[in-house]
């Protein structure tokens, strides 16, 4: 069962791990991760296995869309869903 978080949870979680990949993650929470350049799909796929990893959630296969990893907020928006959150 997901492990319900708020929103400034998965925030927390999400931007850590893009510190890994990212010089600067401060006020990119509505900046194209992907369509930017700033992230490539290896790093996604990663992402996607951290987020699965750290909140007990599935990302499935109609989750594969460019909308919810395009930005921080988008991933937020996806954790909450998947987690039940707010």
């Amino acid at each position: 069962m997901p492990v319900r978080v708020t929103a400034d949870e998965a925030r927390s979680v999400v931007l850590d791990y893009l510190e890994r990949f990212l010089d600067d993650v401060e006020g990119i929470d509505d900046t194209p991760l992907i369509t930017g350049g700033l992230l490539d799909s290896l790093v996604v796929v990663q992402l996607i296995d951290h987020l699965q990893q750290s909140f007990d959630i599935a990302v499935a296969d109609e989750d594969l869309e460019l909308s919810n990893f395009d930005s921080v907020n988008a991933i937020v928006g996806l954790v909450a869903r998947k987690t039940g959150g707010s």
